[in-house]
């Protein structure tokens, strides 16, 4: 995903930089972690002078010129009001700045919380920006207003699912020698000493995937569950849509997340904790291995994963809780079984064990 799951390649989207002097973003105070973010409501379309008439033929240049796909026409209108769309499809310039678009009706710092532009990289010190794209549109809407995208009907919400499942999947490489990115799988511990040890500030927001994919797919699993540092330019922090929290608030974030049977996974710049069915990430790596099995030619595991569970069948009280915590379904209590072939360590079995008959070893 845009902020939490960097496929690798360096996109608009995902470049970092400083802020600009002539632009002030909504981003919130990093100094007030308690409050999160200043009391700014996104719009989300409710702007300036009175609205223009709707023009047809501008409705569809913000179309094409936002890469709106088919699945979402039923909605848009619910992202964008149709006069907003208007107003910003008669912008001429690639490149502008807050007096054009005030001049056009359009508030710059909402239009950016929103995703609907970018501060274009190259001339962020002018306070230049270019249009968004539905991509980054969709995720900064699904993360900043969960509920509003999970009122669309249940059709709507799985076309626009695997559409952006598709975007995000075909940004990654095939390559079975490569990682798409430096996702790693990490225990409970190892996630807990990554936030204590981080200099950067974290930043918490919803889980993009869980919205976009737990609505019709029935996910219970927490929403609010991603840890962020990253706070450049065109990220969801530099938005102001993150909350900046406390090291003590994340670690309790991760721990509930552990408790919820949530997989930790890490890059240098995110931590997620990921449920099998909803998580980008999940899927990918499924769709990624069975294409690659198809090929009969060994290739490196993504997420990357350290360790395996061995269990020690001696220690085992045959509770059955390893069967009920694996998200793999790997264990077999009543044969004293564990495919630890498909294990990925995540540790959630051996956190669960009271008889201490699990533990991790490394591999390769």
């Amino acid at each position: 995903m845009s902020d939490f799951r960097d496929s690798g390649q360096q996109t608009e989207e995902n470049k970092e930089g400083e802020v600009s002097p002539s632009f002030q973003p909504p981003m919130a105070s990093s100094t007030t972690p308690s409050t999160g973010l200043r009391p700014v409501t996104p719009r989300w379309g409710v702007l300036g002078p009175p609205d223009p008439p709707v023009d047809a033929h501008f409705c569809a240049r913000f179309r094409a010129r936002f890469g709106v796909p088919p699945e979402a026409e039923p909605v848009l209108d619910n992202i964008v009001p149709l006069s907003e769309q208007c107003r910003i499809a008669e912008l001429e310039k690639d490149l502008f700045d807050t007096a054009d678009l005030r001049n056009a009706g359009l508030d710059a710092g909402d239009l950016y919380r929103r995703g609907l532009i970018n501060l274009e990289s190259e001339n962020e010190q002018a306070g230049l920006f270019q249009l968004g794209t539905f991509y980054t549109l969709l995720d900064v809407f699904v993360v900043a207003e969960p509920e509003k995208y999970r009122a669309f009907d249940q059709e709507t919400q799985a076309a626009l699912d695997n559409w952006y499942f598709a975007a995000y999947y075909a940004r990654l490489t095939l390559d079975p020698q490569q990682r798409p990115s430096g996702d790693t799988v990490l225990t409970r511990e190892e996630v807990l000493m990554r936030v204590q040890t981080e200099e950067r500030q974290a930043y918490l927001t919803n889980c993009d995937c869980r919205v976009l994919a737990g609505g019709h797919d029935d996910c219970d699993k927490p929403l609010r569950t991603c840890i962020s540092f990253r706070s450049g330019i065109n990220t969801i922090a530099h938005r102001g849509v993150s909350q900046p929290v406390t090291k003590e608030k994340a670690e309790q974030v991760i721990r509930d997340a552990d408790a919820a049977g949530l997989i930790h996974t890490a890059n240098e710049n995110t931590i997620c904790n990921c449920c099998t069915d909803c998580c980008y990430l999940s899927r990918a790596r499924k769709k990624r291995d069975a294409v690659l099995a198809d090929h009969n030619k060994p290739f490196l595991r993504w997420p990357k994963v350290t360790r395996r569970v061995r269990a020690d069948w001696d220690k085992c009280a045959s509770c059955g809780l390893c069967e009920e915590r694996c998200p793999f379904h790997l264990f077999s209590v009543a044969e004293q079984r564990v495919d630890d072939g498909q294990c990925v360590g995540c540790s959630l079995c051996v956190n669960t064990c009271p008889q201490g008959a699990l533990s991790l070893e490394e591999q390769c």
